[in-house]
């Protein structure tokens, strides 16, 4: 068995354009062949660089394994609608490479910026197709909510899902 160090923290200046990559790679790993191209294509390493740069770095986080950028978790405080739950917190994002997955990185990225909130109540947004991710969220304790969004003219329907029961 391999082990690995695994630091997960702010992002810092430093760690741009290394996020940035990642930012481009997972979304391309993540996405291809699953939305329309032009979309895919949209997240290059420099659009990707500058969302980056325009983001509060008190909002994100770098996940790095034996000291490589390997994922990145983006959070909104509160919640942007239509999550208008009280004192609710937004996983806005949460990528790790694919090369890295199952080792329980995105675990801990999702503890850690679950940690760092000052609520515990928290939702997310996932493409109704990516039932990969949605296992994930379960595992990592959240359910869906029955709330339904679509982006993109429609054409990308996504499932509300949250760590609390969202009918009390």
């Amino acid at each position: 068995m391999v082990y690995h160090h695994i630091v997960v923290r702010h992002i810092t200046p430093a760690d741009f354009e290394a996020k940035a990559q990642v930012h481009s790679q997972t979304w391309h790993e993540t996405y291809q062949g699953k939305l329309p191209q032009w979309l895919v294509d949209k997240i290059t390493p420099e659009f990707a660089l500058e969302v980056t740069k325009r983001h509060d770095p008190a909002n994100v986080f770098v996940v790095l394994m034996d000291g490589e950028v390997v994922g990145y978790a983006e959070l909104v405080n509160p919640a942007r609608e239509p999550s208008n739950y009280p004192n609710t917190a937004e996983l806005a994002a949460i990528y790790v490479l694919n090369r890295c997955q199952g080792l329980g990185i995105g675990r801990k990225l999702a503890q850690t910026v679950f940690d760092a909130l000052p609520t515990k109540r928290v939702v997310l947004w996932v493409l109704e197709y990516n039932e990969k991710a949605q296992g994930f969220y379960r595992h990592i304790g959240f359910h869906p909510t029955g709330k339904t969004q679509t982006e993109d003219n429609g054409a990308n329907p996504e499932i509300e899902f949250a760590n609390f029961d969202t009918t009390a």
